[in-house]
């Protein structure tokens, strides 16, 4: 069976650079291809923010492997990505933040055991959608008189082995939310790893794959 679909964004919420083993190549197919429309999560924000990059200091032989891979061009432009937008997509408008509105690492209320009110509330802002990253998981969390929010999920980084994502149609003034997951090779992720000798990378195995 043939399934033809049609991209045209691909909304990243964040946390594609700091994690993975093939930072360059990963980094080249989201910042080079102009369908992608990115954010940077704490994982990319901590290079240039030195309070934050104290609190993951156990991780900065890492951080440096990444900075040295990337090179400085790539750098550069990495620090350009904003930490949220808002994309409007035909009447629509959707906020992309990777986590809460005025932090890239707190977790977002629903996590902290806040009301769904609460959680809502804290996105305070004239849109349609908000799009979260930063746990990882697929979520679709909605009060009757307020905007949905959802989290796609996850391209990697899952124990199981499964790529987690959202498909969002927009027809005739609908919106049609469809979660998504694919199977990935964890363990060619893992021997990347090893074999680019990643520094830290045995335990970002064990945390993540």
């Amino acid at each position: 069976m043939n399934y033809e679909c049609k991209v045209s964004q691909i909304l990243n919420m964040g946390d594609f650079i700091q994690i993975g083993p093939n930072p360059t190549e990963v980094y080249d197919i989201v910042m080079n291809d102009s369908r992608f429309v990115n954010i940077m999560g704490n994982g990319e924000y901590m290079f240039f923010d030195k309070e934050i990059k104290k609190r993951y200091e156990m991780e900065s032989e890492h951080q440096d492997w990444v900075i040295n891979q990337l090179g400085t061009e790539r750098m550069e432009k990495l620090k350009q990505v904003p930490l949220q937008r808002i994309v409007e997509i035909e009447d629509k408008k959707f906020l992309l933040v990777h986590a809460r509105m005025n932090s890239v690492i707190d977790s977002p209320l629903l996590y902290e055991k806040k009301t769904l009110e609460e959680f809502i509330a804290d996105y305070d802002v004239d849109v349609n959608y908000v799009l979260i990253g930063h746990t990882h998981l697929p979520l679709y969390a909605v009060h009757w008189n307020c905007k949905p929010i959802l989290n796609p999920g996850s391209i990697g980084c899952g124990k199981d082995g499964i790529a987690r994502f959202a498909i969002i149609e927009l027809d005739d003034g609908l919106v049609n939310v469809t979660y998504n997951q694919l199977k990935y090779d964890k363990e060619k992720v893992i021997r990347d790893y090893r074999k680019n000798s990643v520094p830290y990378g045995e335990k970002f195995i064990t945390m993540f794959y």
